[in-house]
């Protein structure tokens, strides 16, 4: 499914790169949790997955896709396989969570035949169908993170990049949070999740795979 041959990555002005040579394969179906120190690489290796960021060099391929050779154009219909879920929410303050999901729908060029249907039965999932006609000034954090990973799944993605999805939670919610990705992985998503809280994946650790990028 996701495939890094011999990557490399170095910002301009930084001393040393992030990755030299990495090689790296994650399964189809997998449950990934990426951990290590701050500056291991956590959050670029994400990055990089979603074409936010370019390697040095190497070769990345995920599912049909390598990225070197997605055409710019073509960009937008890769990111409607994978489901993104960010650490500071990236909500939309003056649309309704409803109003959220469904802007995620048209922007992305999804199915929006049956919006409402898809919008309710990802909010039910995710426990917050209650809360659709409220802002996200409204929410508390944990509320927001679930928003953010129905906004993920709406368009039935193959794969889910989650970068440090609990940060900024409290422990019961990072708890909650963490057990949610779990279950969108039990439906058959690839989950690549970047933390360094190990604790809110206790209660199902033996069900991932845990890749400490200070050791490669």
């Amino acid at each position: 499914m996701i495939i890094f041959d011999r990557v490399s990555k170095k910002y301009d002005g930084e001393e040393k790169p992030v990755f030299t040579d990495l090689d790296l394969r994650i399964e189809d179906g997998e449950f990934v949790a990426l951990m290590g120190r701050s500056g291991s690489g956590k959050t670029t290796l994400i990055r990089l997955l979603t074409k936010e960021t370019e390697p040095s060099s190497g070769s990345i391929t995920v599912d049909r896709y390598v990225l070197s050779d997605i055409k710019k154009s073509a960009i937008p219909s890769y990111r409607r396989e994978i489901g993104v879920i960010f650490q500071d929410f990236r909500l939309f303050n003056e649309y309704t969570v409803y109003g959220n999901l469904e802007l995620t729908l048209s922007l992305t060029g999804g199915n929006t035949g049956n919006a409402e249907e898809k919008i309710i039965n990802v909010l039910t999932m995710m426990g917050i169908d209650h809360l659709h006609k409220r802002y996200p000034k409204e929410l508390s954090g944990g509320e927001q993170q679930k928003v953010c990973m129905a906004r993920a799944i709406i368009n039935n993605p193959k794969v889910v990049l989650a970068d440090e999805p609990t940060g900024n939670l409290d422990p019961g919610s990072s708890a909650e949070i963490a057990e949610l990705l779990s279950i969108i992985n039990s439906q058959g998503v690839t989950v690549v999740m970047a933390t360094h809280d190990k604790d809110a994946l206790r209660s199902f650790e033996d069900r991932i795979r845990i890749i400490n990028l200070d050791k490669i």
